[in-house]
């Protein structure tokens, strides 16, 4: 055997080595990915959890990737001289099954959406079809997913802070600090200043200890299209101090936007905030506890009160007493986050929930795997016994933990949902184009159409 044939064999034993692990590791999480089985260890579950979302909202993507794969071991006459090539090509069969059935289960999400949104349109007055095969742009979105915010300038890493809460954290811990309490505003280019538009106030997740402003979803071009002002915002993510410090950081990023916003075009009267995760728990802790002086170092006197919360797989409950989280959050929240037992009740919504409230919509998968699908269902409970404002809660069929984040047809579905509610009870379906068809029904089709240009 020559020096080629031997380079050409041991390409081709690596192509089918690969093929043969890439089968087997794409079969074991489609069949995570349907069932939302979990392990003991949270960071097991993180990994498994962003691997199932990319099976769950893009299976069409991932059979399109096998198939290229397998394309090239055919041309290159891999596939015909390997067994072990041949046998994962079947078990990529019944791993295109379980893909189909994902994509299937996605439109669910449909028949949900589609029916809160007609009962939406009794009050609203406006009927909002969803997209399905037949819309061109769906197919469009669906084959490029990528969410570039457009139509819209962006002012990125605006800090929040005050001098000497700059130089308080600089002593605490280091300059990288100040650099995390920054925040992006995403402003249409219809809007100008004094233009009192409503704003939404997002807080990503990451657990407290990580992630970024920049991952908001496909919702920040959603309500992009309605004109309102996004507000993206960065926290502490380490700190000597613990939690709250995430809480007050995004509290202060608050009397910020209160102060400033209408050079922007906002309404500092009219802000709805939300988040993911851990982001959702500080959402509605700062409904919950606005103008709390103890939560407001050096601002005790500035107004913190907000008009909405919009929660996605929030944590509404450190303390989980019927141990629905298998991996012990309890403990993970103590020792890494917050060094205080006593914050696992005070920081937990589903227990500060009091008054009159403000309207809220809660979002969940009902198969998320590291925030449990039973805390949302016990605070909805909870909520809807304690307060008197109205609770919308959308529980979604196949969604694992912040599914929203991938643009999918799942996830636009569901931004358009939050989006009709949001304007709803905020705007008023402000600034919508209408035409009138039959006298009875009336069809938005900026929504309709994903409201991406052709």
């Amino acid at each position: 055997m020559s020096l080629i044939d031997l380079s050409i064999y041991l390409a081709r034993s690596i192509w089918a080595l690969s093929y043969a692990t890439a089968s087997l590791v794409t079969m074991i999480l489609t069949w995570v990915a349907i069932t939302g089985a979990a392990t003991r260890y949270r960071k097991v579950n993180i990994v498994l959890c962003a691997l199932c979302n990319q099976l769950s909202e893009l299976p069409l993507s991932v059979m399109c990737m096998d198939a290229c794969f397998y394309t090239w071991l055919t041309v290159t006459g891999t596939f015909q001289e390997s067994l072990l090539a041949r046998f994962f090509y079947y078990m990529n069969i019944i791993t295109a099954i379980g893909l189909i059935y994902l994509f299937r289960r996605s439109f669910q999400v449909q028949e949900l959406a589609q029916k809160y949104l007609d009962q939406l349109s009794k009050e609203s007055k406006y009927w909002v079809e969803l997209p399905g095969f037949t819309s061109a742009r769906f197919w469009q979105q669906l084959l490029n997913p990528f969410n570039w915010p457009r139509d819209c300038t962006i002012y990125e890493n605006i800090p929040y802070w005050t001098q000497e809460e700059a130089l308080r954290a600089q002593r605490s811990d280091g300059c990288k600090a100040v650099q995390e309490m920054v925040l992006d505003i995403y402003q249409p280019h219809s809007v100008e200043a004094g233009d009192d538009r409503p704003v939404l106030f997002y807080m990503h997740g990451g657990g407290w200890t990580m992630g970024s402003k920049r991952f908001v979803g496909p919702l920040l071009n959603e309500m992009l299209s309605y004109d309102w002002i996004v507000v993206s915002v960065d926290y502490r993510l380490h700190t000597k101090a613990g939690y709250p410090t995430q809480l007050m950081d995004c509290k202060r990023a608050l009397r910020w936007v209160k102060d400033e916003i209408r050079v922007f075009g906002g309404n500092p009267n009219n802000i709805v905030v939300a988040g993911d995760s851990a982001g959702g728990q500080m959402a509605c802790l700062l409904a919950s506890t606005a103008n709390q002086p103890k939560l407001q170092p050096g601002f005790e006197d500035k107004d913190t009160t907000v008009q909405g919360v919009l929660g996605f797989s929030a944590v509404v409950n450190l303390v989980d007493l019927e141990n629905y989280n298998n991996h012990n959050c309890r403990s993970r929240f103590i020792k890494e986050v917050a060094f205080h037992l006593k914050f696992l009740t005070e920081h937990s919504p589903r227990f500060r929930l009091k008054g009159p409230g403000v309207p809220s919509m809660m979002i969940h998968g009902d198969i998320d795997t590291l925030t449990p699908v039973q805390h949302t269902r016990d605070f909805v409970k909870h909520f809807r016994n304690t307060c008197t404002a109205p609770i919308t809660y959308l529980e979604v069929p196949g969604g694992h933990h912040c599914f929203h984040l991938i643009s999918s047809p799942r996830s636009w579905y569901i931004a358009i949902t939050a989006s009709q509610w949001l304007n709803y009870h905020f705007d008023g379906i402000h600034n919508v184009k209408v035409n009138t068809q039959d006298g009875t029904k009336q069809q938005i089709h900026e929504i309709v159409e994903w409201g991406w240009p052709m």
